[in-house]
């Protein structure tokens, strides 16, 4: 197989797991969970295509697509994303990074005096 049809394969199947995300964003997001509203015709497809692009948890449509499709109460079993261990940590990082930067502050209760010079 020569390289340029290699190239072309994967981008046919890129191009079909973006359209999965698409439908499963759709599907959580404008159709609020509802099945009849959306281009699934059963929550089985849904899961199904869940588990095909589970595996490309380094994409963060993936990720927001996982994380929308857990929130439905018809799934029993949350769908678990497979990332490498470099992205695990980077968001890692980053969340430490949110946590660390948030505002903090401390309420005194009780009597205050403000005085002004």
């Amino acid at each position: 197989m020569t390289d340029t049809g290699f190239k072309i394969f994967n981008k046919s199947k890129h191009i079909q797991e973006a359209e999965m995300i698409k439908k499963i964003i759709y599907y959580c997001s404008k159709c609020s969970y509802v099945i009849s509203y959306s281009n699934y015709e059963n929550i089985q497809q849904v899961i199904d295509h869940a588990n095909i692009i589970k595996y490309f948890g380094n994409e963060p449509s993936v990720r927001r697509a996982i994380k929308l499709l857990n929130k439905d109460n018809k799934i029993k079993e949350p769908i678990q994303l497979i990332m490498s261990e470099k992205c695990k940590a980077r968001l890692d990082k980053l969340e430490q990074i949110k946590k660390d930067n948030s505002v903090k502050f401390k309420v005194i209760k009780g009597d205050i005096t403000v005085v002004f010079e």
